[in-house]
């Protein structure tokens, strides 16, 4: 299942899942721990993309090891899952080229390549459900296509976004919407 709430800046999107997921509001701060310490906290039976991205600084073999991720794992992906790795770090094919990204740090990556980094550690964890705030910012057109067919690989998944996404690319892919308006209130669609 898939649902997508949507509604404009403010509107309360992410406050409300934060609301609905509290007792998991300890992940999302996982910049201000040491990875020893996070590791204690991390609860993988929900995995959480909120903006603002955590102000992680490290490597990404140090971002992939906090959430207890091989980077092997990227040599052997699905495909749809293979695009969006290949979307941030061009193509990983071999030994060499996964050695190459495991040192690049995370801050030098741009938005767009850490918003889809996020979303990919979401979907690499081994978790129930995945909540991904604003899954297409920072992104350009030909982007989200790529990030949509990924997302969809994996089951149970909230996104929270300015659009209704069931616009952007088939008629009604997503099990359920629900728009909340400036005022706050909840909309069926």
């Amino acid at each position: 299942m898939i649902l997508n709430i949507f509604g404009p800046s403010g509107s309360g999107k992410t406050t409300f899942v934060r609301k609905l997921l509290q007792k998991n509001q300890t992940q999302l701060f996982f910049d201000k721990f040491t990875s020893n310490k996070c590791q204690d906290f991390y609860n993988s039976e929900i995995s959480i993309s909120l903006i603002p991205l955590p102000l992680f600084r490290g490597t990404v073999k140090e971002f992939f090891d906090i959430f207890l991720i091989n980077l092997n794992t990227l040599l052997d992906l699905e495909k749809e899952l293979k695009d969006l790795s290949d979307s941030i770090f061009d193509e990983i094919n071999d030994k060499k080229s996964l050695d190459i990204i495991a040192f690049r740090r995370i801050e030098t990556f741009s938005a767009g390549e850490m918003r889809r980094l996020f979303i990919l550690k979401s979907l690499l964890v081994d978790s129930n459900i995945i909540v991904i705030d604003e899954p297409f910012s920072n992104s350009d057109e030909k982007v989200w296509d790529i990030i949509y067919k990924a997302i969809n690989v994996k089951s149970n998944s909230i996104l929270l976004s300015h659009l209704a996404l069931d616009n952007l690319f088939f008629s009604n892919p997503y099990n359920k919407s629900i728009h909340i308006n400036q005022a706050n209130n909840i909309l069926n669609d």
